[in-house]
């Protein structure tokens, strides 16, 4: 074992945070210069003989890491002409889309992509397959709850579409809805056919539509608890995912389901289903122009634009919420690590002292309860299989 690799089995086994599994890969200059896989996609408490471990193969739920690929969905219809970046998505959704406080205001993919759309996540920002995603913003839906899902007028600083950065998940739900209403495939197909399978990725935000070999080397997502609640010191336990190769039925309502009416059902924000392996072929999207081992998806020009930075924290405008630090920069679906240092305002992203990379991409994350009060100022930017646990799942 080399130190690289004792670095990261120490991490796995972090007292107290300690993860189910791990997979890291280093591509650079061209070819990968390390992969190092730890611990167990499945993990059987009955026996561990039966545990199955980390492999090349294995496929996590990578949250919003995700949100990188249904980025690539999206602006391969700005491509096609199918879609203007400054449009009213109303447009295209078939029903009107406005933040109540600004009913006269507009708002467009960009500021989807950017999340300065002014939507919020609120308490809820998964629904139900029947339910459809116009109903959400209007205040006799359940899930109105009492217009959570905008963000209002708050004094000394403008948070009108376009104006504020602050990350939505839902913003994510509604590209998902844009890409059904403009192609009239469900979200989920049209990424398999269109980003996933030119690139030669078995890999699905439907994980019934992954291949055999795919469904057996499925990971699960695990968490520690006891009576309900995450307890470092209890045992794992699974919370989705756990097939042990065995392919789920379709879910109820299914076939008869119109694209375009739940963007969200398909989790266009962090349902992803991938390999790391496969993840490296994704980056290669952005570090060719475009261009993946299996052929091109994009052209350089448009891969550009993702990686233009389109919003920058400003701690004297305070255009932003940072979330602890970390987002100062974001590009069309991809965040910047800029490279900040602390201010009175927040923490800076600098990951090392002294110089520092600055990265595009996304991290991903499972939240697992409600968001905590004081945001992490830290976040793993790797394909993880990490689980920090307590109550309930979020993606982010």
């Amino acid at each position: 074992m080399n130190d690289l690799d004792r670095r990261l089995s120490a991490i796995l086994q972090t007292p107290g945070a300690d993860l189910a599994g791990l997979a890291v890969v280093v591509y650079a200059a061209g070819r990968i210069r390390y992969e190092g896989y730890f611990g167990h996609r499945l993990i059987d408490l009955d026996s561990a003989a039966r545990a199955l471990p980390v492999t090349p193969e294995t496929k996590f739920r990578v949250a919003s890491i995700s949100k990188i690929v249904t980025a690539l969905a999206i602006m391969q219809l700005v491509e096609r002409g199918l879609l203007d970046l400054d449009a009213d998505v109303s447009d295209a959704l078939g029903w009107q889309l406005r933040n109540p406080h600004w009913p006269q205001t507009p708002l467009t993919t960009r500021m989807l992509l950017t999340h300065t759309s002014s939507l919020r996540d609120g308490e809820q920002y998964a629904f139900p397959l029947a339910t459809a995603l116009a109903e959400v913003f209007r205040p006799d839906s359940s899930f109105y709850e009492n217009g959570a899902h905008f963000a209002g007028s708050v004094p000394l600083t403008d948070h009108a579409p376009g104006q504020f950065f602050s990350y939505c998940n839902l913003g994510f739900g509604v590209i998902g809805a844009l890409i059904e209403r403009l192609t009239g495939e469900r979200f989920d197909l049209h990424v398999d056919r269109h980003v996933l399978a030119p690139l030669g990725i078995d890999a699905s935000f439907n994980v019934r539509t992954l291949s055999d070999d795919g469904i057996r080397n499925l990971a699960v997502l695990y968490r520690r608890q006891r009576d309900g609640a995450w307890d470092a010191e209890a045992p794992w336990c699974a919370q989705a995912d756990d097939l042990r190769g065995v392919r789920p039925a379709a879910p109820a309502g299914l076939e008869t389901y119109l694209p375009g009416t739940n963007g969200v059902f398909f989790s266009p924000q962090g349902g992803l289903r991938i390999s790391a392996l496969d993840l490296v072929e994704v980056m290669k999207v952005f570090s060719q122009g475009g261009q993946g081992t299996g052929g091109r998806i994009l052209q350089p020009a448009t891969v550009q634009q993702m990686l233009t930075e389109h919003w920058r924290f400003d701690p004297i405008l305070g255009n932003g919420d940072p979330y602890g630090g970390l987002m100062r920069a974001w590009g069309l679906g991809l965040h910047h690590l800029s490279n900040a240092p602390a201010d009175a305002v927040a923490p800076g992203d600098r990951i090392v002292a002294g110089v520092s990379p600055r990265l595009w991409g996304h991290g991903g994350r499972v939240w697992i309860a409600q968001r905590p009060a004081v945001r992490p100022t830290a976040r793993r930017r790797v394909c993880l299989h990490h689980q920090r646990c307590r109550s309930r799942s979020r993606n982010v």
